[in-house]
């Protein structure tokens, strides 16, 4: 029977491996959210060939659609319609997107992706695709099983960490 010292004492390793695991949570939590950060902000090698990051994930919603409103596109992103404006601005420079007003709403501004544009979309979409296949595949069984509610819930407290306190 254990005595009331060596239960004390597993009490104690636990708390410890628990701190421990917490803090290895916490310096992973801020190794993803830097490489975040570096992502949306980074160009591309080839700046002519492939998408940054923010652009990326403004028009992936163009996949599937013929055109969008800025402000739709903005908002799948999760970024503004003024930030959307400007990455919109380099696309278009390169050909990749037409905008085009709509005549029944002089504000209204529609985006459409070039034959170009749906090529450099493919393409990259393929390949971002092809990464995260790799990735996955290379993962033991176990965390395969886990990975994709994790990342979830991780998208989830990032979401809650950007909106800030809410008291």
């Amino acid at each position: 029977m254990p005595t009331v010292a060596s239960l004390q004492i597993g009490m104690q390793d636990a708390t410890v491996q628990i701190a421990s695991g917490a803090e290895e949570f916490f310096d992973g939590f801020d190794t993803l959210a830097q490489a975040i950060r570096r992502a949306r902000g980074a160009g591309t090698q080839d700046a002519n060939d492939l998408l940054t990051f923010s652009q990326y994930a403004l028009v992936q919603s163009l996949a599937d659609e013929d055109t969008a409103r800025v402000s739709d596109l903005a908002t799948a992103a999760g970024i503004s319609p003024s930030t959307a404006t400007r990455i919109l601005d380099a696309l278009e420079r390169r050909a990749i997107v037409r905008r085009a007003r709509l005549p029944e709403d002089r504000r209204g501004v529609t985006v459409t992706l070039t034959e170009s544009g749906r090529r450099t979309l493919d393409r990259q979409a393929a390949w971002m695709r092809g990464r995260q296949r790799a990735f996955y595949e290379q993962l033991p069984a176990g965390e395969r099983e886990l990975v994709g509610d994790v990342l979830v819930r991780l998208a989830t407290l990032i979401d809650e960490l950007a909106a800030g306190p809410t008291d």
